[in-house]
Order: structure tokens, then C-alpha cells, then sequence
């Protein structure tokens, strides 16, 4: 038992969807977490909207955000490295005191009428170097804080209180753009750390032993690829993170583009989409909470399938009802899909590679959803954003298909 945790009794039992929070240093965290994503969320709105409004370009909107992949490629995996030789609170604590910083930045160039697209472009770039640190040891970090033995429930409420966050972001952040401007929105977020920055400073975890490592840090590198490549399941779950990511995600990035040129709607229609796709993720996050032993592998395989289905609809559509209830399909099987990769792959990596292997996972789900975005909002200024979506969507689900057939190894997954 860690040291934090309490000792339920009779009526005072946790019940087992939310087990998790037995541990105090686990409700800090995730307290912080949710006050942290409500306000990223507003900022993901924001700036989305403001390249938009600055450019009118689909492809300037996958720009900004393979801007923020440009430094995750070089910094993911040392980030790896790092997160399994120091201490991971400490680095939590240092990335999001940088994230904040990048808000406020953000608030005071839109607030003063200086920004331009180049800024933005810039403070991607140092938002996703952040990030590439930041991530990999959040990721494992929940491991420290829960152990093994309560992780899935964990990793599926850590992704529910990311999703409370998703719901309630873009919706507030839509009336604070249509109120005060995108401004607002930013200097929200960047108040929005403290949360989880004063969680970390309250969190008291036993020093942790850090293997000092023999190998130097490209060995340690190579090491860890090939503790990747002989390990089936991990590799299994990574292609399915790889292929969900460059072909389903980007949809997101790109929403502004569909809400004003698909759908004919405003920021406030826009900060509604995507509230309703924080309702469909927290729904799969929940669902996946409660599934028993035994059938995690199916649900993965078989949402892996049926998101791309979903999002086939949603570029096919034209009616904003109907796209708002196809959004809610594609959160809750996107969130099944990724937090149950996310919990078996961690389940199925041993101690010493976890810091190294979810740097591996981090690159290709934030990495692959910007290498799309750019991709696929180039493919848009030729043939309009829904064709482009609806493209991206058809080959993913033809892939997931081939894959619920083959990927025997996984449906076996409990």
C-alpha cells in the first residue's frame, strides 16, 4: 500500500469506479488537473480562432500546430530518458510553470493588438517543447502516485478529468471570445496552472530510488527501441496510438474550419463542438473505469474501428445538430480507444522502461495528431476541409478494420 493511501472500511469503501482516489496525493493531482485542462481547453479554442481569424487558412491552422511538433521530435525521448533518471514531480512542476508563462504571453500580445501569426507560431513551438518534457513524465508519474495495482482507474478518471475539462473549456471559452475577445481566454489559462502547480508542491511522495544508470543516454535510447520492438503488445498498442493519431485527431485542430466553412457557425458554435466532444470523451473515460477483467483488449479493437466511422458522418454532414451528436460518438470511442492503450501500455511495460516507452507513446499521440493536422489541412485548401476529413476517415477505418481482424494479441488484453 503507498503511503498515502487510506484505509476504507465498511461504509467509508471507495467505490471501485472511482478506487483511485483512495490516494490523497492522487486527489490533489487530479483536483489540479481539471482546473488546469478547463482553462487549456479555453486556450485551445482561442487559438484556434484567432489563426483563423487571421488568415482564413486551414493550412495556417495545421501549421501552428505542427509548429508544436518541431521540438517533440529532438526532446520526447531524452524526455524519456530524464523522466526514469529524475525526479518526476520536479519535472511536472518546472513545464508547468513554463506552459503558464507561454499563456500569459499569448493574453498580452492579443490584449495590446500586437500579435501576428509568427507569435503564434513561435509560442507553439515552446508549448510543444514544454510539452515533450512534460507529458512522458505526467504519463508515469500517475504510477508513482497510485501504483500498479489501481493504474487503469486511474489513467481512465486522469482522462475524465481532462475530458470535465474539454466540456467546460470550449464552452466558456466561446462566450468569453464573443464577450471580451480571445485575450481573456489565455490569461484564464495561464491563472489556470496554479491549480495543479500548488497540487504539486502539496504532494508528498516517498524519495523515490533512481536508478542510476550505466548507459549513456543514446544507449539507454537504443535499449529502450529495442525493448519496444521485441515486445508484441507494446508494439501493437503503439501502431494503434500511431494511426488513430495521424488520421482521427487532427479533426480537432481543424474544427474551426469545419464550424464556420461546413456548419456556418461562429466561436460560440465552435466552443460547443468541442464542449460536445469533452461529453462524449468523459463517457468512454467512465465506461472504461467500470469494464471488468478480460474484454479491455475487444473494447480497444472494436472503438479503434467505429471512431473513424463516426467521423466519416461528422465530415459528411451539414446539419449542426447532427454534428454535435456525431462529435459526442467520436469522444467517447477516441477516449476509449487511447486510455485503454494508455493503461496497456503501461501495464505491459516493465518498471525501468516506463519513462521511456510513454515518451515513445507521448511523440506519436501528440506528435502524429499535428503531422495530420498539417497533412490534412493541406489537403483541404484543394478539395474543401470535409472531403479532406472525410478521406483521412475512410483509410483509418479500413486500417481498423484489418486490424480487430489480425491483431490477435490484443483482443486477448485484460
Amino acid at each position: 500500500m503507498l503511503p498515502d493511501t487510506e484505509t476504507m472500511t465498511g461504509s467509508t469503501r471507495w467505490p471501485n469506479a472511482i478506487r483511485s482516489l483512495r490516494h490523497k496525493n492522487f486527489r490533489l493531482y487530479w483536483s489540479g488537473q481539471i482546473i488546469s485542462q478547463i482553462g487549456t481547453w479555453m486556450q485551445v479554442v482561442a487559438q484556434g480562432w484567432v489563426v483563423y481569424r487571421l488568415t482564413d487558412s486551414p493550412l495556417m491552422l495545421g501549421l501552428v500546430n505542427f509548429a508544436a511538433l518541431l521540438p517533440v521530435l529532438p526532446i520526447s525521448l531524452l524526455a524519456g530518458v530524464w523522466s526514469d533518471r529524475y525526479p518526476r514531480q520536479k519535472l511536472i512542476l518546472i513545464t508547468e510553470s513554463v506552459l503558464m508563462l507561454q499563456a500569459l504571453i499569448m493574453a498580452g500580445l492579443i490584449w495590446f493588438d500586437l500579435i501576428q501569426v509568427w507569435h503564434v507560431i513561435v509560442l507553439s513551438f515552446i508549448y510543444g517543447a514544454a510539452s515533450a518534457v512534460e507529458q512522458p513524465a505526467r504519463l508515469a508519474f500517475i504510477v508513482d502516485v497510485v501504483g500498479k495495482e489501481d493504474l487503469s482507474n486511474a489513467v481512465a478518471l486522469n482522462a475524465s478529468g481532462v475530458n470535465v475539462g474539454r466540456i467546460l473549456g470550449p464552452a466558456v471559452a466561446g462566450v468569453i471570445i464573443a464577450a471580451f475577445g480571445e485575450a481573456a481566454c489565455f490569461l484564464l489559462n495561464g491563472i489556470s496552472f496554479l491549480a495543479v502547480i500548488l497540487a504539486l508542491i502539496a504532494i508528498r511522495l516517498p524519495k523515490q530510488s533512481l536508478k542510476k544508470e550505466t548507459l549513456q543516454v543514446v544507449g539507454s535510447l537504443k535499449d529502450g527501441f529495442s525493448y519496444m520492438l521485441n515486445n508484441k503488445i507494446v508494439s501493437g498498442l503503439l501502431f494503434i496510438v500511431t494511426i488513430s493519431s495521424l488520421l482521427i485527431l487532427p479533426f480537432i485542430s481543424l474544427m474551426p474550419a469545419t464550424a464556420r466553412d461546413s456548419l456556418q457557425v461562429g466561436a460560440d458554435g465552435l466552443g460547443f463542438l468541442l464542449t460536445a466532444v469533452g461529453v462524449g470523451a468523459i463517457l468512454g473515460a467512465l465506461l472504461v473505469a467500470n469494464l471488468r477483467a478480460g474484454i479491455r483488449g475487444k473494447w480497444l479493437l472494436v472503438a479503434n474501428f467505429i471512431s473513424p466511422v463516426f467521423l466519416l458522418l461528422f465530415a459528411l454532414s451539414r446539419l449542426y445538430w447532427a454534428s454535435l451528436l456525431l462529435v459526442i460518438l467520436i469522444g467517447a470511442s477516441n477516449a476509449i480507444r487511447f486510455t485503454l492503450a494508455n493503461s496497456l501500455t503501461q501495464l505491459n511495460t516493465s518498471d525501468e522502461y516506463h519513462g521511456r516507452v510513454m515518451s515513445v507513446f507521448n511523440l506519436l499521440f501528440s506528435g502524429m495528431s499535428r503531422v495530420g493536422a498539417l497533412a490534412i489541412g493541406g489537403l483541404a485548401e484543394v478539395i474543401t476541409i470535409a472531403w479532406a476529413l472525410g478521406f483521412s476517415a475512410l483509410v483509418s477505418a479500413i486500417l481498423g478494420l484489418i486490424m480487430l481482424i489480425k491483431l490477435h494479441a490484443l483482443r486477448n488484453l485484460e
